[in-house]
């Protein structure tokens, strides 16, 4: 029987010095899984800094976007604006010169009119 206890105490004392093995054996997992997420922690926040700048880049991409087609469009608003100031005085002026040759074209056939009466007149003291 001492030689039963002797074998169940040298059981229990590899198993005992197995427990303590088992762990070690565990600290060293757990400190490894800590240091696995703290790297899975640490790539996170890297990916969440990438992403945050990119969507700042995109912002500001965006924005220059913006503004360069707002400018293009104050540009090609002026230019517009130009064109039709420029048609305006050309209408205007056509306006102008055709009324000139209106007067010009009447002042003559007043012209005429006023020498045919004046012929008309004086043929009419000769008549006489």
């Amino acid at each position: 029987m001492d030689s039963k206890l002797l074998i169940l105490a040298a059981a229990v004392v590899l198993s005992l010095g197995a427990c303590r093995d088992d762990t070690a054996n565990a600290q060293q997992e757990a400190d490894e899984a800590a240091a696995a997420a703290e790297d899975a922690r640490q790539s996170a926040s890297e990916a969440l800094d990438s992403a945050g700048a990119a969507a700042r880049e995109g912002y500001d991409a965006a924005a220059a976007g913006a503004r360069e087609a707002t400018a293009d469009s104050r540009e090609a608003m002026h230019r517009a604006g130009d064109a039709t100031e420029a048609t305006a005085r050309e209408a205007a002026a056509d306006a102008s010169e055709a009324a000139a040759e209106a007067a010009r074209a009447s002042s003559d056939a007043m012209d005429r009119a006023a020498e045919r009466a004046d012929t008309a007149a004086e043929d009419a003291r000769d008549d006489q």
